[in-house]
């Protein structure tokens, strides 16, 4: 399974890559959602994890280019800092399949990677 991580923050991504590679998962990884969206362009990929905060294209716009452009939809699970309800619900009306607020534990990421990937 292919998944793309959107994060900005070095040490976060490397630590979500680390979590993912250790569980078996094939690992691309993008600094900002342009460099997301390139990925998506130009890689057979299964699911994508994204932070909000990021430069250029955000998580969220990002989550909504997934579900609006791009056949079959790819499950997209968020990984952000923002903790407010009103974030969550809306990322998950975009169409987000889930999401997990920062610090996060690695363990929980995976088993929702594994949820998310399961219904897909």
């Amino acid at each position: 399974m292919n998944i793309l991580v959107c994060e900005d923050n070095v040490m976060t991504l490397r630590t979500i890559e680390f979590a993912l590679k250790k569980a078996g998962y094939a690992v691309f990884k993008a600094e900002d959602g342009d460099q997301g969206i390139r990925v998506l362009a130009e890689e057979e990929i299964d699911l994508v994890i994204t932070d909000i905060n990021m430069p250029y294209t955000k998580g969220l716009e990002l989550v909504r280019h997934i579900n609006t452009n791009l056949e079959p939809k790819i499950p997209v699970i968020v990984v952000s800092g923002i903790t407010n309800k009103e974030t969550k619900e809306h990322a998950l009306e975009l169409g987000a399949e889930g999401y997990m607020t920062k610090p996060f534990d690695l363990d929980a990421m995976v088993d929702m990677v594994k949820s998310v990937s399961a219904k897909n």
